[in-house]
């Protein structure tokens, strides 16, 4: 059992690379003081978006290209509803997630006529997704948001938006810009699990992954070590899930895929109340 623990590790952190994207993105959004529950539908959209572009050029570059449009398509309408016209960010994000399930699932059986969602779609050659997500990109965003008079206002923004704006700096572009780095992620985090986790996209595959990443922000407490170790944790999860499908123990498989997303939640649960969010987190 140990040695097939070991063995599935590798693979947990491949399998949980678009979860990390989409922590990463959240953990941004969420420092400038916005919950977008709609991120799981950014990055359904984008996987969807990322499989149709990929098979109209050809091109697995601009499918990811196509991900990244698709969830930033989405995240417009968020910001749009939540920026622009101060409506609940609660209500907004999960409308957004029923919107992007409903839409994803109906455009995916129309062209299911014409066979695009079953030809071959192009594979990621050389994957430079799993170290640039696990190193590069939380490197870059701890440096922009700890190291940078941008990142220090972007923060600001999550605890008194009032000192901002005492400074001359805007609320809404920090919070746009926050909007649009998680646009990124999610459109990365989207196509990588329809491009090279996946043969090709099938309706609601992003199966919670956007709603563990908002458990795993609020376990990492709000900072990029904090969203590693948890999703580490979710990958490990996931590695024990394989090792014991890989046992044959007898353990039903549908209770097998439920392991990852119960430790989290058991995790989530033990730290519940002893955490301090942003102080403007969900404010408008």
């Amino acid at each position: 059992m140990t040695n097939q623990l070991l063995a599935a590790i590798p693979l947990a952190i491949v399998a949980s690379t678009p979860l990390l994207l989409a922590v990463l993105g959240e953990l941004v959004v969420e420092r400038a003081g916005m919950i977008n529950l709609g991120i799981e539908g950014m990055m359904l959209t984008a996987a969807m978006t990322a499989v149709i572009t990929a098979q109209l050029t050809h091109s697995v570059m601009l499918g990811f290209l196509g991900g990244i449009a698709g969830a930033t398509l989405v995240g417009a309408l968020f910001g749009l509803f939540a920026l622009r016209f101060a409506a609940d960010q609660i209500v907004t994000g999960t409308a957004i997630v029923l919107l992007a399930q409903g839409l994803t699932g109906f455009v995916y059986r129309e062209l299911q006529q014409n066979d695009i969602f079953n030809q071959p779609i192009p594979r990621l050659g050389i994957d430079v997704i799993v170290p640039l997500a696990w190193i590069v990109i939380p490197i870059a965003l701890a440096f922009l948001l700890w190291r940078t008079r941008f990142g220090l206002r972007l923060r600001a923004c999550g605890e008194l938006p009032a000192a901002v704006t005492a400074n001359g700096a805007s609320v809404a572009l920090h919070r746009w810009t926050a909007l649009a780095i998680e646009s990124v992620l999610a459109g990365l985090a989207g196509a990588y699990l329809a491009l090279a986790l996946s043969s090709g996209f099938a309706e609601n595959m992003v199966a919670g992954r956007g709603f563990i990443a908002l458990s795993i922000v609020i376990f990492g407490r709000w900072k990029f070590k904090g969203a590693l170790l948890g999703t580490a944790v979710f990958g490990i999860a996931a590695a024990a899930q394989y090792a014991l499908q890989a046992s044959g123990r007898g353990v039903p498989f549908h209770l097998l895929l439920a392991v990852p997303y119960v430790v989290t939640l058991l995790i989530l649960c033990g730290i519940a109340g002893r955490v301090r969010a942003p102080e403007s987190l969900g404010k408008t």
